[in-house]
Protein backbone atom coordinates (compact mmCIF):
# COMPACT_ATOMS: atom_id res chain seq x y z
CA UNK A 1 0.00 0.00 0.00
CA UNK A 2 2.99 2.53 1.10
CA UNK A 3 4.60 1.61 -2.39
CA UNK A 4 1.43 2.77 -4.23
CA UNK A 5 0.83 6.09 -2.67
CA UNK A 6 4.66 6.98 -3.38
CA UNK A 7 4.25 5.61 -7.00
CA UNK A 8 0.97 7.49 -7.28
CA UNK A 9 2.65 10.93 -5.77
CA UNK A 10 5.93 10.49 -8.16
CA UNK A 11 3.50 10.01 -11.28
CA UNK A 12 1.73 13.40 -10.18
CA UNK A 13 5.33 15.03 -9.66
CA UNK A 14 5.77 13.99 -12.98
CA UNK A 15 2.67 14.92 -14.43
CA UNK A 16 3.27 18.31 -12.72
CA UNK A 17 6.67 19.30 -14.24
CA UNK A 18 6.04 18.15 -17.68
CA UNK A 19 2.52 20.73 -17.64
CA UNK A 20 5.11 23.37 -16.78
CA UNK A 21 7.31 22.35 -19.07
CA UNK A 22 4.62 22.66 -21.58
CA UNK A 23 3.81 26.06 -20.25
CA UNK A 24 7.20 27.33 -20.22
CA UNK A 25 8.01 26.15 -23.74
CA UNK A 26 4.46 27.40 -25.07
CA UNK A 27 4.60 31.05 -23.27
CA UNK A 28 2.24 33.22 -24.86
CA UNK A 29 1.50 36.55 -24.11
CA UNK A 30 -2.12 36.66 -26.39
CA UNK A 31 -4.29 34.03 -27.10
CA UNK A 32 -3.23 31.74 -30.75
CA UNK A 33 -6.30 30.98 -32.93
CA UNK A 34 -5.96 27.43 -34.91
CA UNK A 35 -6.34 28.76 -38.57
CA UNK A 36 -5.24 26.88 -41.42
CA UNK A 37 -3.19 28.75 -44.29
CA UNK A 38 -0.38 28.35 -46.52
CA UNK A 39 3.37 30.20 -45.48
CA UNK A 40 5.55 31.62 -48.27
CA UNK A 41 9.19 31.88 -47.38
CA UNK A 42 11.37 31.90 -50.31
CA UNK A 43 14.04 33.14 -47.28
CA UNK A 44 13.71 29.83 -45.53
CA UNK A 45 12.15 27.20 -48.06
CA UNK A 46 11.29 26.83 -51.75
CA UNK A 47 7.98 25.00 -50.64
CA UNK A 48 5.12 26.61 -49.26
CA UNK A 49 4.68 26.03 -45.46
CA UNK A 50 1.99 24.85 -43.35
CA UNK A 51 0.33 27.65 -40.94
CA UNK A 52 -1.39 26.07 -37.53
CA UNK A 53 -2.13 28.94 -35.48
CA UNK A 54 -2.01 32.72 -35.16
CA UNK A 55 -1.98 35.57 -32.74
CA UNK A 56 -1.87 39.44 -32.96
CA UNK A 57 1.93 38.76 -31.69
CA UNK A 58 2.94 35.61 -33.29
CA UNK A 59 2.62 32.47 -35.16
CA UNK A 60 3.58 29.12 -35.36
CA UNK A 61 3.67 26.94 -38.45
CA UNK A 62 5.26 24.02 -40.10
CA UNK A 63 7.46 22.95 -43.35
CA UNK A 64 6.86 19.25 -44.54
CA UNK A 65 10.70 19.06 -44.72
CA UNK A 66 13.62 20.16 -42.50
CA UNK A 67 14.30 23.77 -42.72
CA UNK A 68 17.39 25.69 -41.01
CA UNK A 69 16.04 28.50 -39.48
CA UNK A 70 18.64 31.71 -37.87
CA UNK A 71 17.10 32.31 -34.65
CA UNK A 72 18.60 36.04 -35.42
CA UNK A 73 17.54 36.67 -38.60
CA UNK A 74 14.16 38.35 -39.33
CA UNK A 75 12.28 36.68 -41.94
CA UNK A 76 9.56 37.99 -44.57
CA UNK A 77 6.38 35.93 -44.67
CA UNK A 78 3.53 35.91 -46.31
CA UNK A 79 0.16 33.68 -45.48
CA UNK A 80 -2.70 32.82 -47.58
CA UNK A 81 -5.18 31.93 -45.26
CA UNK A 82 -7.56 29.17 -46.73
CA UNK A 83 -10.96 31.07 -45.69
CA UNK A 84 -9.50 34.37 -48.19
CA UNK A 85 -8.05 32.69 -50.51
CA UNK A 86 -9.33 35.24 -53.06
CA UNK A 87 -7.46 38.16 -50.64
CA UNK A 88 -3.68 38.96 -51.01
CA UNK A 89 -1.42 36.89 -48.20
CA UNK A 90 -0.61 38.78 -45.37
CA UNK A 91 2.49 39.66 -45.57
CA UNK A 92 4.70 39.51 -41.56
CA UNK A 93 8.60 40.78 -40.67
CA UNK A 94 9.02 37.76 -37.93
CA UNK A 95 11.89 36.50 -35.85
CA UNK A 96 11.94 32.71 -34.94
CA UNK A 97 11.55 32.11 -30.95
CA UNK A 98 11.82 28.39 -31.28
CA UNK A 99 12.91 25.78 -34.28
CA UNK A 100 11.61 22.10 -33.47
CA UNK A 101 12.41 19.43 -36.12
CA UNK A 102 10.61 16.17 -36.26
CA UNK A 103 10.73 13.22 -38.58
CA UNK A 104 11.73 15.41 -41.29
CA UNK A 105 9.22 18.28 -40.67
CA UNK A 106 10.35 21.74 -39.16
CA UNK A 107 8.20 23.51 -36.93
CA UNK A 108 8.55 27.35 -36.10
CA UNK A 109 7.29 29.73 -33.41
CA UNK A 110 7.97 32.91 -34.75
CA UNK A 111 7.10 36.48 -33.18
CA UNK A 112 5.68 39.07 -35.43
CA UNK A 113 7.98 42.25 -35.84
CA UNK A 114 5.78 44.17 -38.11
CA UNK A 115 3.07 43.99 -40.65
CA UNK A 116 2.05 46.41 -43.20
CA UNK A 117 -1.16 44.35 -43.12
CA UNK A 118 -1.71 45.11 -39.33
CA UNK A 119 -5.47 46.01 -39.97
CA UNK A 120 -6.19 43.08 -42.00
CA UNK A 121 -4.22 40.81 -39.46
CA UNK A 122 -6.10 42.13 -35.97
CA UNK A 123 -9.52 41.85 -38.68
CA UNK A 124 -8.45 38.18 -38.91
CA UNK A 125 -8.05 37.77 -35.46
CA UNK A 126 -11.33 39.08 -34.25
CA UNK A 127 -13.18 37.30 -36.96
CA UNK A 128 -11.54 33.97 -35.09
CA UNK A 129 -12.33 35.25 -31.55
CA UNK A 130 -16.20 35.99 -32.45
CA UNK A 131 -16.20 32.80 -34.19
CA UNK A 132 -15.80 30.74 -31.12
Amino acid sequence: LEFRRVLFRSEKYIRTIYNKAVDFVENRQNIRYKELGRVFSTELCALSGILDDISIDGCKVHFPVPVVADLENEYKLKIQLSRASDEAPLQLLCKPIWVNDNGGITYLGFQILYSPDDMRLRETIASSLAAK
